[in-house]
């Protein structure tokens, strides 16, 4: 089987963007990919944050995947929403299992699937996705009834939403963002460009202490779930290409980060694992 994973967010397009240009890497998408990887499925990501739709349905009619995930929010729905279409009307991709997962469907499952996905994902969506293509792998032709985290539409084109999915508990349990599947420094370069340094995006928890439906907790509930701090400086090494003894910068300010300092196991702990890593504030 081969899976792309791609969303329908499209810089040039976005003019309030274009004056602020601190865009971020698709973490989401990134870990699943990574989980993907690891369970040995062929897959590819087309990040278009610095492409055109155009480039988008050009690359999915070359590759020809077997699978598609696409990331949907209140902000793209209507790229995500126009390629499904023209995906589906297209003799040469209509085939295509196309699956959609973010934070937008669970307020608004029957909406998405009458598009003309074959599924949701709601909630955590590594181990649902993976377990998605294997069944169509094994029945491409069978609804996925046995698989928790999933809605789908039955033959009489009704709702069926399977049980929920069970949350990572421990989060150290999951991979790391595949981010050699885009290309980063489109990023790094334009952010130092337009503000003078890099910037690079981790994820220090699942979960959120406050209740907007819009965010996170559409995804992974009334939940509140930490990476460790010491694995969270490994990932920031590694990205980074430092070793111990470098230089780390970080920024944990406001209400955000009053969220995500928690989640790394508390902003002294944080700082603290730096020190212990004799890591340059």
């Amino acid at each position: 089987m081969k899976v792309l994973l791609t969303h329908g967010y499209f810089l040039n397009d976005d003019p309030k963007e274009m004056e602020i240009m601190k865009p971020y890497v698709p973490l989401g998408i990134l870990y699943i990919a990574g989980y993907l990887e690891r369970e040995k499925i062929e897959t590819e990501v087309f990040d278009s944050t610095f492409q055109s739709y155009g480039l988008q349905l050009a690359y999915i009619n070359k590759y020809q995947p077997n699978v598609i995930g696409l990331y949907t929010n209140l902000m793209t729905k209507v790229n995500v929403i126009r390629l499904v279409k023209s995906l589906r009307a297209d003799e040469k991709t209509k085939h295509i299992k196309l699956i959609l997962g973010g934070p937008d469907l669970t307020y608004n499952q029957v909406d998405y699937l009458n598009t003309g996905v074959d599924a949701l994902v709601i909630g955590e969506g590594e181990l649902t996705f993976t377990q998605l293509v294997n069944h169509w792998g094994k029945n491409p032709n069978q609804k996925p009834e046995n698989i928790d985290g999933v809605s789908f539409l039955n033959i009489k084109n009704e709702l069926v939403k399977n049980k929920p999915r069970q949350k990572v508990k421990e989060l150290s349990e999951l991979t790391l963002p595949a981010r050699h599947k885009v290309n980063l420094h489109l990023y790094l370069d334009t952010w130092k460009k337009h503000h003078g340094a890099s910037s690079i995006t981790l994820s220090t928890q699942r979960g959120c202490p406050y209740t907007c439906k819009w965010c996170s907790t559409a995804v992974y509930g009334q939940s509140y779930r930490r990476r460790k701090p010491q694995e969270v400086i490994d990932e920031t090494l590694a990205e980074l290409g430092l070793r111990d003894g470098g230089r780390v910068a970080y920024n944990m300010g406001g209400r955000v980060g009053r969220a995500y300092g928690g989640g790394f196991g508390g902003i002294e702990a944080a700082v603290q694992t730096v020190k212990d890593r004799d890591l340059k504030e």
